[in-house]
Formats: structure tokens, C-alpha cells, sequence
């Protein structure tokens, strides 16, 4: 076989056992996690990318030492072999039943080094146009090279790649328990003199399946306790896969103290929807058992149901509703009707909604008496900017309101507040970077 027919049958060969992994890999996701199977394509698309970029960059390392090019090799390609081990380990191996470490951190080491990679891709940019403009003008045989700029260029996508996966290191090591304490004063209009300077803080999107330990946790209750909240709320996900993820945790959480009371509402990944059970029994009884873990610690579950709080002949109210979506990607279990059927506004009204387009959708328009709507769910993305008040995140491109506060006019010369808090947790990515992990302190004041 001539050394062309051979390179071409290896390649060919690389092409169809790509493919049966692919397809085997889709398939068993599809009965094992059905969430993550739509992300097959990605993954193969993700090869794609990673397979043309590392053959154009390998011309920087091309005259190095044999045993140098392993060592660059091994680490390129190291974050695909991982995350392809996870996905597969992950069909034997129940995700609640399989080491912590190991859940948290390899999906999430080799979800950093692609960020990483984005980076570098995207900076290699200008080094694609040049060498397409130097192709160009070869074929109007002026034959202008630009290897020595291009060389430049490539270098250059190298470092911004290298810079971007330095700082989500430091995100996963330092930023990720950096609470931060947001502060913010709501203006209520005829807001009683009882609930004057009255305290909220809000927590949400504990996650506890990405934490290794409750020692930081314990760091964040006492953060929460220093404030001296009147009430405390948590605006859902308070685990990734299951209730089994609790463990360990409940005398930290039990210790957070509000004299008004503590509640809480159910996030997208409460319900135990992104792993796949043997039996809806058993889905049943993991929901169960987070509802009892609730009352252990004292907390009001709401589920699609209110609660009045009376104070010196002034009530406050705060509805919670299941999670509701605006968007398919998640499960509507919410239904506000419900919740307030038979149930009349109170002189303060609140309610904890897990996702915000729920305010942007329903919410602002058809309910509104509430004064605001408290909701978690996008994280902030875990990463962006908040400095000299500029505000900027992915999450941008996929919610309108992202984190902090937003308002709307509503009838009876009032404004009806969205306030979206960044997470106390994290998932997937195992760190933050630029957007730290929240406590948002609410503290009412009559409107003048």
C-alpha cells in the first residue's frame, strides 16, 4: 500500500471509529442521562474545533523535542479524553452514587480548559484573516508572505488562551467562597410602619452537590447571621442531581436564624429531573425526602401556596411558587393561579419564583400586587464583569434580567421589582470569575 492510500485509510479509519464512539456514547446517555445526550453533537463538534486548531498551532511546536510534543499533545487532548471518561462513567455509575471529587471536578477541569481553548480560538482571529489575506494575494501571484506576523499572531491566541485558563484556575481556588453582600434598599409605596427597615436576605442556587466540604458553607451562615435578618428566603436548586447531595450539610444549615421566619421554594434541579431513576417511585420518594429535609430544618416549603405574616395590624405576604419557565428547556411545574386562589394581597407582598423569566412573562403583567419577585437561577453565569459600574455576562444572551435589580410601572402609581440573585453555588463550572457567589441583604423603606 502506497504511503498516500495509507494515510488516507487511517484517516478514514479514525473517521468511523469517531463516529461509532459518538453514536454509542449518544445512546447510552439517551437512557442514562437524557439531559445531557442532546449535547452529543456538541461534543463531536467540540473534537472538530479542538482537532483543526491544534494542527494549526502545531507548527509553533514542530522543531521541539519528541518527548515536548507528547507532553503538549497529552495536555491538548487530556480535557476531551476526560469529560468523554465522565459520560461514560457516568452511564455505570449513578451520579448521586460516584465520588464527589470526582463528579465535580472532572467535568469541571475539562470544562475549564475549553473555556480556555474559546479564548485561544478567539484570539487566533486575526491571524486566520492574515493568513487568508497572504493566500489571496498568492493567488494573484504577488506571493506577499506574512509567516513571520502570522508566527506573531499565533503566539499571541496562545498566551490570551493560557492568561483565560490561569484566571478560571484562580476562580475555582479563591473566588469561588468569596461571598460577597449585596445591599439593597427597596422603595414600597404606603409600606406600613411595622415593616420599616424590615430585612430580607436572600440566598439561592446553593447547589450543595458542587461543594466538597460544609466548612465554607459554614463561612456563608455566618455572613447570613451577622446581617440579623428578619426573614430569610432561598429562591430554589439547593441541590444538582438528588437529595442524597444533603448529607453532611444540615447542622450548618440549621444553625441560619430569621425571628420571622425562613422559606424556601423548589429550583429546576430540586426535582431530580436530570438524572434517570429506575422507577418514578423512586423519583417520588428523592422529592420526599427534600421536602422532610425542609421541615428537619425548620424552613416553609412553599409549593404553589402563600404565607401571611402579621405585624402590629400590618401583614405581609410571601408566595412561592414551583419552578415556571418561560422558556421549553425546563419542566413548568409553577402555577400561580394556584397560589393565589382564595389568597388576597397583603399591605407587602413578595414572591419567590425561581427563574426571572417568570416576572418578565406572567408575573409583571397578570400579578401585579406583588412589590417584588425574587428569583436565582442564572448564576450570573459564574463569570463576567461587575467593575466601575459596568455590568456584563454571558448570561446576557439568554436572559433579560441576569442578576440585580429591575423594575416595571404597574397600575396605583407603584413599581413592581424583579431582584435576581447571582447564587451562593455553582455547577458545571467549578469556580466563579468576576461574578462572586451572592448574599443579597433587602431592607424596606416607605416610598416618598
Amino acid at each position: 500500500m502506497s504511503p498516500l492510500r495509507k494515510t488516507l485509510f487511517v484517516k478514514l479509519l479514525l473517521i468511523i471509529l469517531g463516529s461509532l464512539l459518538i453514536g454509542a456514547l449518544y445512546l447510552l446517555l439517551l437512557k442514562a442521562l437524557p439531559k445531557y445526550a442532546a449535547r452529543v453533537p456538541y461534543i463531536a463538534l467540540l473534537f472538530a474545533v479542538d482537532f483543526l486548531t491544534y494542527r494549526y498551532l502545531s507548527s509553533l511546536w514542530r522543531n521541539y523535542r519528541k518527548w515536548i510534543r507528547a507532553s503538549i499533545a497529552v495536555i491538548w487532548w487530556l480535557p476531551l479524553g476526560i469529560l468523554l471518561f465522565f459520560l461514560f462513567g457516568s452511564v455505570f455509575i449513578p451520579m448521586p452514587e460516584m465520588a464527589k471529587f470526582l463528579r465535580i471536578y472532572l467535568p469541571g477541569f475539562a470544562l475549564v480548559f475549553f473555556l480556555s481553548k474559546s479564548i485561544l480560538l478567539v484570539s487566533l482571529i486575526p491571524s486566520f484573516i492574515l493568513l487568508l489575506i497572504q493566500k489571496i494575494s498568492a493567488g494573484f501571484k504577488r506571493r506577499r508572505s506574512y509567516s513571520v506576523e502570522i508566527k506573531f499572531l499565533k503566539q499571541m491566541g496562545l498566551f490570551f488562551g493560557s492568561l483565560a485558563l490561569a484566571g478560571l484556575l484562580v476562580g475555582s481556588t479563591v473566588w469561588v467562597y468569596r461571598f460577597k453582600t449585596h445591599r439593597i434598599e427597596l422603595s414600597i409605596q404606603n409600606l406600613p410602619a411595622a415593616f420599616e427597615g424590615l430585612r430580607i436576605v436572600q440566598l439561592s442556587d446553593i447547589h450543595l452537590g458542587s461543594w466538597l466540604s460544609s466548612k465554607p458553607l459554614q463561612k456563608a451562615v455566618d455572613q447570613v447571621n451577622a446581617l440579623n435578618p428578619d426573614i430569610i428566603v432561598f429562591t430554589g436548586d439547593l441541590v444538582n442531581y438528588s437529595t442524597s447531595e444533603v448529607r453532611g450539610f444540615e447542622q450548618v444549615l440549621a444553625q441560619l436564624k430569621a425571628p420571622l421566619g425562613i422559606y424556601t421554594i423548589l429550583g429546576n434541579h430540586d426535582y431530580g429531573d436530570y438524572i434517570s431513576w429506575k422507577k418514578p417511585e423512586e423519583k417520588e420518594t428523592n422529592l420526599q425526602q427534600l421536602v422532610d429535609f425542609y421541615d428537619s430544618l425548620g424552613w416553609k416549603l412553599l409549593r404553589n401556596e402563600s404565607f401571611r405574616i402579621e405585624k402590629d395590624s400590618a401583614s405581609l405576604l410571601i408566595a412561592g411558587v414551583e419552578n415556571w419557565s418561560a422558556t421549553t428547556r425546563f419542566k413548568k411545574y409553577g402555577d400561580l393561579y394556584k397560589t393565589m386562589e382564595n389568597t388576597s394581597y397583603a399591605d407587602v407582598n413578595v414572591l419567590l419564583s425561581h427563574d426571572p423569566t417568570h416576572w418578565e412573562t406572567e408575573v409583571s403583567k397578570d400579578f401585579t400586587g406583588f412589590d417584588i419577585t425574587l428569583s436565582g437561577h442564572t448564576h450570573g453565569m459564574q463569570m463576567g464583569i461587575e467593575a466601575f459600574g459596568w455590568k456584563w455576562s454571558p448570561a446576557r444572551y439568554l436572559y433579560d434580567n441576569w442578576a440585580g435589580l429591575a423594575s416595571v410601572d404597574v397600575p396605583g402609581n407603584r413599581r413592581s421589582y424583579l431582584y435576581v440573585n447571582r447564587g451562593l453555588g455553582h455547577i458545571a463550572y467549578p469556580g466563579r470569575v468576576g461574578i462572586l457567589p451572592e448574599i443579597t441583604l433587602l431592607t424596606l423603606k416607605k416610598a416618598e
